[in-house]
């Protein structure tokens, strides 16, 4: 049971939300650009920003060859023989952790790994939105609307392989979003 006493799969320990809108100076009512023409072409613009980091999932790690599944268990874990991290500058999407922490463990015996020893890849994104309201006399208005998400062309990848004897333990292979996306809209209201 002491195994089982580990990180929840969920568990998220760090999360940092940042968001802001910021009116430009210029239009009506500001000191930019306040009157005629340069008040229509410069008015109501804003820039809204959406900015997230995160800590990366905990990872279950099971063995591929169950040898205890004669005797009821759903699953066998590894043992683990060495620490699973590695360092950041040695975490590729080819190999994100210590494959080599882990060895097989052997019939009637459960492997010593917790269950989620290893932490899989944090999250960031950044979007930012750039808004112009237009007033059509007293009745409508006009939004344009230009945004670009994962404006750092940043991908997010999805959890690491976590199963010790497949060829594919400890990488990589998906990412969790879109890549770079620019999107334009015009709104009418009334």
């Amino acid at each position: 049971p002491y195994l089982e006493r580990d990180s929840s799969s969920g568990d998220m320990p760090n999360v940092l939300s940042f968001s802001g809108i910021y009116d430009l100076p210029a239009g009506r009512g500001h000191r930019f650009a306040s009157t005629g023409i340069a008040a229509a072409a410069l008015g109501g613009w804003a820039l809204n920003t959406i900015f997230q980091m995160q800590s990366g999932m905990p990872v279950t790690v099971t063995q591929a060859t169950n040898n205890n599944a004669f005797a009821g268990f759903a699953l066998q874990r590894p043992n683990l023989i060495a620490s699973p991290s590695l360092a950041p500058a040695l975490r590729t999407p080819a190999h994100y952790f210590n494959t080599a922490a882990f060895a097989t463990a052997p019939q009637f015996v459960i492997g010593n790994a917790s269950r989620n020893p290893v932490r899989g890849p944090a999250y960031r994104d950044l979007a930012i939105a750039l808004t112009k309201h237009t007033h059509l006399g007293e009745i409508a208005d006009l939004e344009f609307r230009a945004e670009v998400f994962d404006v750092t062309n940043t991908p997010a990848f999805a959890q690491p392989n976590g199963s010790f004897g497949s060829a594919a333990f400890g990488s990589i292979t998906a990412t969790t979003t879109d890549p770079r996306v620019l999107q334009l809209a015009l709104r009418l209201s009334r």
